[in-house]
């Protein structure tokens, strides 16, 4: 098959099937099948681009682990206020040495500073705490301008859900949702991938059928000149007459048409190869791709009880419809949670001190016997009436996760069907290549004896153009055939999710 490859090749060459090329430098690209797909693993837009979901999940795993990050708050603020004591008591008189008895505005002058600090935060629980400091300093009016007063105080306060928003199940179910996004990412990316190798691999072989057939049907278009110049010589002596020669003009004009068919076939088929294996863009055209011949994959019969079950654990849209279904659950149980009434048990506790001096009034917070403390617990109760936002939700949540398992299900009998459809057509194109080669060789052996009967005058134009039609035919057919298995045992390797590993490559969760 090599030998024969590379006759084909040079036929190919030199008969000129290539589009013209400009004056500037080609690149040639010899490449083989598992070349091809590395190149593609490599080097593909749709890869590349489908490797930043496992990092976008990651990055969105982490903001929702952030729920629980503690908050930390620091303040400082300034207050001033101004009162005209006439305003509270328009009858005040104050006596003044030297004017009497006389009515006079008074003013109060207050202004203070207030610095507080404290973290909050949420645990998985439900639990959500503060802790907390404060200092605030006020300067009182004009009377004592050297008075100021300090007020300390550090507290606690913690509010425990008993019911609505108690629980891991719930407190953790944004971020097992993430977690599980994240997984799915994971498995889009093998998806894409597989997807990129199975494309490879039959566009490849379609470029080197297309190849193949080009030399078929210049062979062929060859055939029929020659009979073209065969047959004018016979007219010329008079053996023959000028509608076996028009017969065999016609037939040639119709295969130099077959032939520009096949070359355009040839470029389409290299310029998607190169999209799939290349990353150039303004520099696409300049590059040329040689595919060497492939290797037709040993035909061993599936085994469908074997291979099948392996599709469930390796399908990337499988396991991605068993996450979807997981994260469906988890809102499920968080709906549940979110329909309860709220009950909260409150608690809180704080230390106090007041004191003319700074050093006192911290003093003061954090042992002294006259501490000055506060303390507070409680409970919450309130739930909607009739609640039927909650209910509603949490039915609709029953309801889609029902339909997610109805998704699984139906998607379970399609990979079995795909699987064993992709199965028979392995078993039906390792017949076909034994039927067409057969089919090949008596064609060749029939064109020979038509040929030769030609020439003794014992056969027809006609026959003979037919015969060399019907090889054409049938040479076509056989490497349709072997295009068809090699894209058959890929898309079987899809239909099971072993791609990735009949091909060496591992996906790593970046």
């Amino acid at each position: 098959m090599m030998g024969h490859w590379r006759t084909i090749c040079v036929a190919v060459f030199l008969a000129g099937w290539v589009w013209p090329v400009a004056a500037q430098e080609v690149e040639i690209l010899n490449v083989d099948l598992h070349s091809a797909v590395r190149m593609a693993l490599q080097k593909n837009f749709r890869i590349e681009g489908e490797t930043f979901g496992p990092k976008i999940a990651k990055a969105r795993q982490k903001a929702a682990s952030g729920k629980f990050d503690p908050v930390l708050e620091l303040s400082l603020t300034h207050d001033e206020n101004n009162q005209e004591l006439r305003t509270l008591n328009p009858n005040l008189e104050v006596v003044t040495p030297g004017l009497g008895s006389a009515t006079q505005d008074l003013f109060a002058r207050t202004q203070g500073n207030l610095a507080d600090s404290s973290i909050t935060g949420l645990t998985p629980w439900g639990l959500t705490y503060d802790l907390g400091y404060s200092l605030r300093w006020d300067d009182s009016n004009q009377r004592t301008p050297d008075y100021t007063r300090y007020e300390s105080f550090f507290g606690a306060g913690i509010v425990q859900p008993l019911l609505k928003n108690f629980g891991t199940d719930t407190n953790l179910a944004s971020i097992r949702i993430a977690r599980a996004d994240r997984a799915i990412s994971v498995w889009q990316l093998q998806g894409v991938a597989i997807d990129v190798v199975t494309d490879c691999i039959r566009t490849y072989s379609e470029l080197c059928f297309a190849i193949e057939n080009l030399a078929v049907e210049v062979r062929s278009r060859d055939l029929a000149a020659q009979l073209v110049k065969d047959n004018s010589k016979r007219a010329e002596i008079g053996v023959m007459a000028p509608l076996d020669v028009l017969q065999a003009r016609a037939d040639l004009a119709s295969r130099e048409e077959r032939v520009l068919v096949a070359e355009r076939s040839v470029a389409d088929n290299e310029n998607f190869l190169k999209q799939l294996i290349t990353n150039e863009i303004t520099g696409l055209f300049d590059i040329r791709v040689v595919p060497a011949p492939p290797r037709l994959p040993p035909a061993p019969t599936p085994d469908r009880k074997k291979e099948f079950a392996r599709a469930f654990e390796l399908r990337p849209d499988y396991r991605q419809s068993l996450l979807d279904l997981q994260k469906r659950q988890i809102n499920v149980v968080f709906t549940r949670n979110q329909a309860l009434p709220r009950l909260d048990l409150l608690a809180s506790f704080g230390l106090n001190g007041i004191d003319k001096g700074l050093s006192e009034a911290m003093s003061r917070v954090v042992g002294q016997d006259d501490v000055n403390y506060s303390w507070s617990v409680g409970a919450v109760f309130n739930v909607p009436i009739p609640n039927r936002e909650g209910t509603g939700t949490l039915e609709a949540s029953k309801l889609e996760t029902a339909q997610a398992l109805v998704g699984l299900k139906r998607l379970e009998q399609q990979i079995l069907v795909e699987a064993d459809n992709a199965a028979g057509q392995i078993v039906t194109t390792a017949k076909r290549i034994e039927a067409s080669r057969s089919a090949r060789e008596f064609a060749a052996a029939t064109l020979d004896a038509a040929q030769a009967r030609l020439a003794s005058g014992t056969s027809t134009t006609f026959e003979v153009l037919q015969f060399q039609r019907d090889l054409a035919t049938a040479e076509a057919n056989e490497l349709r055939a072997r295009a068809d298995h090699i894209i058959a045992r890929a898309e079987y390797a899809r239909s099971i999710g072993t791609t990735l590993e009949l091909n060496k490559v591992s996906v790593n969760n970046r």
